[in-house]
């Protein structure tokens, strides 16, 4: 990001210090624009977005399934912690939360 910052730098002061002034600067305006606006730029341009659609649709996809098998195997070691097994009789069995606290937290429940 400082390369690209410095280099517009040093393309502003080549703009404002040069002798040709201001037609240097619409010489190197009109060249961009008629590289940026060329049917071949235009056509990598629609391809990156497509491919990067393509890229974030399935990274999201597979942080989705990381999340559910970290939850899945955090579930399961909650349990084991706690003595409960996934089918117990509270619903769901993987909370794990109450009056005598899990373990996983290092709160215990007070004496009476």
């Amino acid at each position: 990001m400082k390369v690209l910052i410095f280099a517009a730098g040093v393309a502003v002061g080549f703009v404002i210090g040069s002798r040709a002034g201001r037609g240097a600067y619409e010489n190197m305006k009109h060249k961009w624009q008629g590289f940026s606006e060329s049917d071949q730029v235009q056509q990598v341009k629609g391809d990156v977005k497509d491919f990067a659609g393509r890229a974030a649709s399935q990274v999201g996809d597979k942080v989705s399934e990381a999340v559910g098998k970290a939850t899945d195997k955090a579930s399961s070691k909650l349990d084991d912690l706690t003595g409960k097994s996934g089918n117990g009789s509270t619903g769901s069995g993987s909370t794990g939360t109450g009056s005598t606290g899990t373990g996983s937290t290092g709160a215990a429940a007070p004496a009476n």
